[in-house]
């Protein structure tokens, strides 16, 4: 084992450490690696993957879903917190002209209206697995064909942090052989270091994508009118920042409630944002944003 405690120490000797990153990678056949770890401890690792379930749509169109996560509906992202009218369920099929498209039932579930006696797949985007994974003899995990495309693992300051399975960096495999760790030739303990999200600098525009990334979860960015909403988002301070012009900017403190509205025009109605929490920073392009119908309360 004195091999494997001496490569950690050239490791953290040759690479600063921070607290939002981790002894990670991934070889060049997707195996994650987890390593740095104390032999024979149980590591817990949470997977971020969408869940898809099947919903049957009634006779008059109404798709009932009780869920108090984020969901995707055909193309169009639903939050719980959003402020729904609150209807009863409509006795007959014809009612349903004069409800919104979606709304709240009595009994809290959300529902929706498509087309009769219709398959549906609801996705649920923020979906979690837990696993636990009892690390080797020496002092690593691995797991093979790894297709989450988020993950949250322990850091090197023993802390927690969410990172993107495809920003992982590549690097040759380890091997444990009669309990004793070998690297392979041209192994780069430099290049076996993984970033959280949001741990280095941020581009200053953002993927085609109408999602951001927090540090315990996948928040939903969306707009109605000149507002900018920002969803699922644990409470903090915020600031929405212009990306063209930095010095546009404006802070927010989001409660309980995980949200929060930001007018665009108060900071110049940019096209490209930067959402920062805490030293963590992800990039909004207001084009990919979907328009939704209704505004969350969120203070």
């Amino acid at each position: 084992m004195f091999k494997y405690f001496t490569f950690l120490l050239i490791v953290f000797s040759q690479s600063p450490v921070f607290a939002q990153q981790s002894t990670a990678f991934k070889d060049e056949n997707n195996t994650l690696f987890l390593y740095g770890l104390e032999p024979s401890k149980v590591v817990e690792i949470k997977l971020q993957k969408p869940l898809h379930k099947a919903f049957k749509s009634n006779e008059c169109g109404l798709v009932t879903v009780n869920s108090d996560d984020v969901i995707q509906f055909e193309s169009q992202v639903i939050t719980p917190n959003f402020n729904f009218e609150v209807k009863e369920n409509p006795k007959t099929c014809n009612e349903l002209a004069t409800y919104p498209q979606i709304f709240r039932t009595l009994n809290g579930a959300i529902a929706i209206q498509g087309i009769p006696n219709k398959a549906y797949k609801i996705t649920y985007p923020n979906h979690q697995i837990k696993r636990q994974i009892i690390a080797n003899e020496c002092g690593f995990i691995q797991i093979r064909n790894f297709s989450a495309p988020f993950l949250n693992l322990p850091t090197v300051t023993k802390e927690r942090a969410d990172f993107a399975f495809a920003s992982l960096p590549i690097n040759k495999p380890l091997a444990c052989l009669k309990n004793k760790l070998y690297f392979p030739v041209g192994f780069d303990p430099k290049l076996a270091i993984a970033s959280a999200l949001g741990a280095s600098n941020p581009p200053t525009t953002a993927p085609p994508s109408n999602t951001v990334n927090s540090q315990n979860a996948q928040p939903v960015a969306v707009k109605n009118g000149n507002l900018l909403i920002i969803t699922g988002i644990p409470p903090g301070d915020y600031t929405v920042v212009n990306a063209s012009n930095p010095v546009q900017k404006k802070s927010y403190t989001v409660t309980s409630k995980a949200c929060l509205v930001s007018d665009i025009q108060s900071i110049g109605s940019p096209n490209n944002f930067l959402i920062s929490r805490q030293g963590l920073t992800f990039p909004v392009a207001w084009s990919n944003l979907q328009t939704v119908s209704t505004i969350p309360v969120c203070k």
